[in-house]
């Protein structure tokens, strides 16, 4: 025993001398470098250090940077050995935390000065993928090679090579939807070999953060909640030291939580709590030290400034102020400047403002005219921005239906000739000769909604109203005196209901849920004078609501778990309601009662959201569902029976004519594909450091 406590005693000390030793050796080294300005023997030295002290991490990390950094020194003609040097530290010491941060940032300023004096900006399509949200849930690996995505024809995560063009699936439920399993929002650990992501897990209805390797075998669930409770975890980003995830989640009243998550036990630290879910954006710098985000300039407005604070907590610096709307892109990859996109020059534009210790140094810079509202997936090292543009184009469609043969008789087109791929949300007036419908050019370009109403008869159209939020819903009232919209206000605000005058544009009043964390979405009139339904939402459940708006009474009819889409539809009698949610069709009475469950779709077709209405006679329910990438025409009669397929392809928003000899739907021509493109070649040269 005390022969064994020797030989320990002396491998400790020989230990301690070889770290001695070590440290000895690198401070000469930087001697060299630094005193004596002899680079090629420190460069000498420091290999020396990295061959003979391997079991010296701190010290050899120390010496492989220090190294990079000499060659830098040398000139352009020694750039690749810096490279490599601190690809070698971002490879193998990520343990090493300053080091890896000091090797990324550096790697990521020399890889963006090689540039030829004739390379010009240049923007290309890096390639074309199906589902219509493709790109919006998409992340650029550390080193630029790989892009990890979301493959939304199964809700797979995905893995591309961008130099060979090749993709493969990281996780895999089959190649279909028989589950409503996805993933969003990948992330790549710093040594590119893992992936962090949010995923839905359908058997539980959870909200898990995992983290798997390329290969998707080894996959590891750092955090799960029940689906709609208090939290479920996006990732934001990796620290550079590889010990902790940052991620957001939101919290009751839809506020914006940053938290820090440790990788060693899935533990949780607040960081940040931005009070509004109209923060969009959150991005932690390349270093790991800041966070970034975008939030609106005030709690009644829809523009965006851009802030900065510290990762470890601690007060919000505006960077990027104004009368403008300020979005948030990303850091870009030396981690000194943050990416945004404004519309201060009229269009939304690149730009690019310098940040120092945490605060703006300098006023912004222009980068890209008409860049365009973008969803960011990232930068690569060289510095080349990948995003997603806005494909989606929707139109309102109406076609002439015949109810005896329960088929279409002339083919669908455009109910309006105006406002051409923004159109959506058909509503048909009670006596079916106005058709109102929505001017949307989307949730990122709030300021040009507005509601129209067209005149089926003579073809004439004037704007009812201007609308200041994003809309949900669209409803008449019985006597055509009024118009139903639902509405998101302000991003911090929930939807709430309101009665416009169709003669005046003027706003009635206002309605909204008496309960406390409710929102009102898809708020219908019924036949019956003065009553209303409304699905409601909350974060514990989803509830159908029948109102009278005259005494503000309400009773509760249907009840739901949260984080399932409610549709309903009035009978013309305004007796019923049918109610779909999840793969269910319901029949409830419009005074309250127990559910009938009508139909139950069996994967792999699904309920389309917003599709349910009644034919004329009150005898059937017609419902969209989605087949092979296309919303069919189905209908149910509502003495039960199997579901009749009409041989039509619609799309959402379904609409019949109070008649039921015409229909009206909302297509987008995007459904099936999203693109992701590249800029290059226009972040501000720099120097290399020196």
């Amino acid at each position: 025993m005390k022969q064994i406590l020797m030989l320990s005693v002396v491998a400790f000390l020989v230990a301690g001398q070889g770290a001695n030793q070590a440290e000895v050796q690198l401070q000469a080294a930087i001697k060299a470098e630094v005193v004596d300005g002899n680079l090629k023997v420190a460069i000498d030295r420091y290999k020396q250090i990295i061959a003979t002290y391997g079991g010296e991490r701190a010290v050899v990390a120390k010496a492989l940077v220090r190294m990079g950094q000499c060659y830098e020194k040398l000139g352009e003609a020694n750039a690749r050995e810096a490279q490599e040097a601190y690809e070698q530290v971002v490879r193998e010491f990520g343990d090493q935390a300053e080091m890896a941060a000091e090797a990324r940032t550096r790697l990521a300023a020399l890889r963006a000065v090689p540039r030829e004096a004739s390379s010009l900006p240049a923007l290309r399509l890096e390639f074309r993928l199906t589902g219509a949200t493709a790109g919006t849930s998409a992340a650029v690996s550390s080193d630029g090679r790989l892009l990890a995505y979301v493959h939304w024809d199964t809700g797979d995560l995905a893995v591309r090579d961008l130099r060979s063009g090749q993709s493969h699936m990281v996780t895999n439920k089959g190649g279909n939807w028989e589950t409503d399993d996805f993933a969003y929002g990948p992330r790549w650990s710093p040594d590119g070999r893992r992936i962090a992501y949010y995923w839905y897990r359908d058997d539980g209805h959870l909200s898990e953060l995992r983290i798997a390797d390329l290969s998707g075998k080894n996959v590891r669930v750092l955090y799960s909640s029940p689906y709609g409770e208090k939290r479920g975890l996006n990732p934001v980003g990796w620290f550079p030291d590889g010990t902790a995830l940052l991620a957001t989640g939101l919290r009751q009243g839809y506020a914006t939580e940053i938290v820090r998550v440790s990788l060693e036990n899935g533990a949780l630290s607040p960081v940040a709590k931005l009070g509004s879910i109209g923060s969009r954006r959150v991005c932690l710098s390349p270093d790991g030290r800041y966070i970034a985000f975008d939030a609106p300039t005030g709690s009644d407005s829809l523009s965006m400034d851009v802030f900065v604070m510290p990762s470890s907590g601690g007060p919000a610096v505006p960077v990027v102020t104004g009368p403008y709307d300020d979005r948030l892109l990303d850091w870009t990859p030396d981690g000194r400047r943050i990416f945004f996109m404004s519309n201060r020059s009229g269009a939304y534009d690149a730009w690019i403002v310098q940040v120092d210790g945490g605060s703006a140094a300098g006023s912004p810079q222009l980068l890209r005219k008409e860049l365009g509202m973008v969803t960011p997936i990232g930068f690569s090292p060289d510095g080349a921005f990948y995003f997603a543009p806005d494909l989606r184009v929707r139109d309102v469609l109406v076609a002439d239906w015949s109810p005896e043969s329960q088929k279409a008789v002339s083919a669908p087109t455009l109910a309006t000739e105006h406002f051409s791929g923004a159109t959506r949300l058909p509503a048909w007036s009670y006596d079916g000769r106005k058709l109102a419908y929505l001017v949307d050019r989307g949730r990122d370009r709030p300021a040009e909604t507005r509601v129209r109403v067209r005149d089926i008869e003579t073809g004439a159209e004037r704007t009812l109203t201007d609308v200041s939020g994003s809309v949900y819903g669209l409803s008449w009232s019985p006597d055509g005196a009024s118009v139903a919209l639902t509405v998101k206000k302000t991003p911090q605000s929930p939807y709430l209901c309101q009665i416009v005058e169709v003669d005046s544009g003027e706003i009635l009043r206002e309605i909204t849920s008496p309960r406390r964390g409710e929102a009102i979405l898809r708020f219908l009139w019924g036949p019956e004078a003065g009553v209303a339904y409304y699905a409601a939402i909350a974060a514990e459940h989803v509830s159908l609501v029948r109102r009278d708006l005259r005494t503000g009474d309400e009773t509760s009819l249907y009840t739901h778990a949260a984080g399932v889409p409610m549709d309903i539809a009035v009978s013309p009698d305004g007796r019923h309601l049918a109610v779909g949610v999840a793969r269910r069709i319901m029949l409830i009475a419009a005074t309250g009662g127990e559910a009938r469950e009508l139909a139950r779709l069996e994967p792999p077709g699904v309920l389309c959201d917003d599709t349910l209405a009644w034919s004329p006679d009150g005898t059937h329910v017609y419902f969209g569902r989605g087949l092979e990438g296309a919303v069919r025409l189905y209908r149910m009669a509502v003495t039960g029976g199997a579901p009749e397929d009409l041989n039509l392809e619609i799309g959402l928003e379904l609409r019949f004519r109070p008649d039921g000899r015409r229909l009206a739907f909302t297509r987008s021509k995007d459904e099936e594909r999203a693109e992701i493109w590249v800029v290059e070649n226009f972040l501000p040269r720099r120097e290399v450091a020196r």
